[in-house]
């Protein structure tokens, strides 16, 4: 069953950043990029209950000079472009938000860019690790008080439910899963900045 499943990781390839020198915001403003990102849809935004839902539209202000990836894990989601979008929409990626971006350098001027859109999974949707990962099968360094550090090789106890989908583990956190069936798929559409690395060794991977 290990086999059968992928961990996305990043590939370094040209137009293909390891960190997006970015922010989000809700409008374009002048002297955006150096505003701080305080809105209620965040993930870490100081208040009671689930974040606010995502915006119809945000922008993604950014000092880099074009982007030219498929997916790319950053500001507490994902960004992705249209055709990994679709991908999503396909497969059985449980619930999820979604926001169309608008990318602007930080004088507000468009930069060469694909179609892309910031996808964010809520809390609820994350998938249980506690009943998902074999432990014993597993090779992960615990702390003193029972909680995950590190991830060496990751194997699952029963099939998850999605061909998409993310862990609640802190230790995992940003790390996105996929079925044989959604990798095959997304092979086809030869992603840029994202690589398909098969379960059980995820010990070195960088997160796409």
């Amino acid at each position: 069953m290990d086999d059968q499943y992928f961990a996305l990781a990043y590939r370094g390839e040209a137009r293909c950043p390891v960190f997006l020198n970015g922010v989000l915001h809700e409008e374009f403003a002048e002297g955006a990029f150096d505003r701080p990102m305080t809105y209620g849809w965040q993930h870490d935004a100081p208040r009671q209950g689930p974040p606010d839902d995502l915006p119809a539209e945000l922008w993604l202000v950014t000092k880099d000079r074009s982007y030219g990836f498929d997916f790319h894990t950053a500001f507490g989601g994902h960004v992705v472009s249209a055709g990994f979008l679709e991908l999503l929409r396909a497969g059985g990626a449980g619930d999820w938000q979604v926001s169309r971006l608008q990318v602007v350098s930080a004088k507000g001027r468009p930069i060469p860019a694909k179609e892309y859109y910031f996808v964010r999974f809520p809390r609820s949707a994350l998938l249980s690790t506690e009943r998902l990962v074999d432990l014993e099968r597993s090779r992960i360094d615990l702390r003193r008080d029972g909680q995950v550090k590190k991830v060496w090789e990751l194997r699952f106890a029963e099939s998850p439910e999605r061909d998409f989908f993310l862990l609640d583990s802190v230790a995992l956190s940003g790390v996105a899963f996929c079925s044989r069936r959604f990798a095959e798929a997304a092979e086809r559409l030869g992603p840029k900045g994202v690589e398909f690395v098969p379960l059980p060794g995820i010990g070195s991977l960088q997160s796409a």
